[in-house]
């Protein structure tokens, strides 16, 4: 699976915790998610399903938690457990470091971990801008992605982002997405989403997920 697409899945399940947990209060989150792509791997082959669940613990912005996902390409099948510090200031500016370690248990195992950092900044009510980095010191290689948001309505998010990656051994390589979430309620969200890259098709992809607080909250 390409780098932006866990990426984005990852992300988006983790930023349901409210950026306000800044206090002693311990918090548990939970979630989980269906998506269903079409042709990802390139015209005339299969659809995917994916079903994608997590648990997170928080802390006065001291978060870990573990992360999987169960596909009907068992090939990539993953398990990721993370851990990181987040905090969002009073100006709305918002940052996230951490490290993920990256488990495939079809495909090879323990596969490698990565340092990330993410940071994002409003521009009045109605937009905002990301910056996601990651760098995988065993292997030296890393990723860097910008991303933008747009609020036209309360329950309607309009994004959008691009970004480079970095494979051992193989030429660097570009990716982007575009799309649109809808939020039904504060726990569930629809997200309809065009993926396209340097080395493979674009398609499309519907993301349907709930969040929860399931202690503290």
């Amino acid at each position: 699976m390409h780098r932006i697409l866990i990426s984005a899945a990852a992300a988006g399940l983790a930023v349901a915790a409210p950026a306000a947990a800044q206090d002693q209060t311990l918090y548990v989150y939970g979630g989980v998610a269906l998506e269903y792509s079409i042709e990802p791997n390139g015209p005339g082959s299969d659809n995917v399903a994916d079903f994608e669940t997590y648990v997170e613990v928080e802390k006065n912005g001291f978060y870990a938690g573990i992360w999987g996902q169960a596909s009907s390409d068992d090939t990539t099948n993953e398990v990721d457990v993370y851990i990181g510090y987040r905090r969002t200031l009073d100006s709305g500016f918002s940052y996230d470091v951490g490290y993920t370690r990256y488990f495939y248990p079809n495909d090879g195992g323990n596969c490698c971990g990565e340092l990330t950092a993410s940071f994002g900044i409003p521009a009045g009510d109605m937009l905002a801008f990301s910056t996601d980095l990651a760098w995988d010191p065993e292997d030296e290689v890393g990723s860097a992605y910008v991303g933008v948001e747009v609020y036209p309505m309360d329950k309607l998010t309009l994004s959008a982002n691009a970004g480079v990656y970095q494979t051992v051994g193989l030429p660097d390589e570009s990716e982007w997405d575009i799309g649109a979430t809808w939020n039904f309620t504060d726990e569930v969200a629809l997200d309809l989403r065009w993926y396209e890259g340097s080395d493979y098709d674009g398609y499309a992809a519907l993301y349907l997920s709930f969040d929860t607080t399931l202690l503290g909250g």
